[in-house]
């Protein structure tokens, strides 16, 4: 239990630093992520901790200024497929019956193609924008979130609070709300991690294929992609990105790992 919760609070810990250093870049910086702040490819320096891209804008603002997109993209896409996901999970494992037949076909339909073969489909018949990235992602975990969550139900339904519920006419949705959410809550949260962790590194795949965040806008994907080429003169400058991009990952990582053993801990 002591071990879940250290996970957990390393990962949080990591995280809330990246998300505030990236939400707070422009209040003590200098530059925007799109002028040009110096000579190209200078050198890690006092003035560019990071130092300068192939163009001379401040790499450290661009890093942190992609953090507000890569971060803020993995949140909303793990955020909505929470709600859509559970939702959909609590009505077929509550209802069972038709519905659930009807909603786990739907589910198994999304579920047959793989997740970035469909991803990459999606952005490129339309156009790759932040909206786009995020219901794409979205939708890919979607059914992870129903398939848990319904799992999870279907064994509260058969509980006695539950059946009790029932029995007292009380409606299904009082009864999602009241006796099944906070019971799945955790294993929400769990997946929640988890979907975010995956969303990040999906979402720089693309952004480094070209599909996903598109220049000038800064990405994580998108500078391992434009710095590439200069690996052996400005080493710098693609190891920053993939690392932030790793720290990211892990971070959720930490997060989902630390809150599924406390969980388990609990049964």
């Amino acid at each position: 239990m002591f071990r879940s919760r250290r996970e957990a609070a390393v990962g949080v810990v990591l995280l809330v630093t990246l998300v505030v250093l990236s939400m707070t870049v422009s209040l003590w910086t200098n530059y925007s992520p799109s002028e040009v702040a110096g000579a190209p490819f200078s050198a890690p320096s006092g003035a560019h901790p990071l130092g300068t891209d192939d163009l001379g804008r401040d790499y450290l603002v661009r890093l942190l200024t992609a953090g507000q997109t890569s971060l803020g993209i993995a949140f909303f896409a793990a955020g909505i497929a929470l709600l859509v996901g559970s939702a959909i999970g609590i009505a077929a494992g509550l209802r069972g019956g038709w519905l659930d037949s009807v909603l786990m076909a739907v589910i198994d339909l999304v579920l047959s193609f793989p997740s970035l073969l469909l991803a990459l489909s999606a952005v490129t018949v339309f156009s790759p924008t932040k909206t786009t990235l995020v219901l794409v992602l979205a939708l890919i975990a979607v059914p992870q979130f129903a398939r848990v969550v319904r799992s999870r139900c279907m064994e509260l339904r058969e509980r006695e609070f539950v059946l009790s519920a029932r029995v007292s006419g009380v409606p299904d949705p009082i009864i999602a709300v009241k006796h099944l959410v906070p019971n799945v809550l955790p294993l929400m949260t769990v997946q929640f991690a988890n979907t975010a962790a995956i969303a990040i590194l999906v979402e720089s795949s693309l952004s480094y294929l070209g599909l996903g965040v598109q220049p000038p806008d800064p990405s994580w994907g998108n500078m391992i992609y434009a710095s590439q080429n200069y690996m052996t003169d400005s080493p710098w400058l693609p190891l920053g990105p993939a690392g932030v991009l790793l720290l990211a990952s892990v971070a959720w990582g930490l997060i989902g790992e630390g809150f599924n053993s406390g969980r388990r801990s609990l049964i």
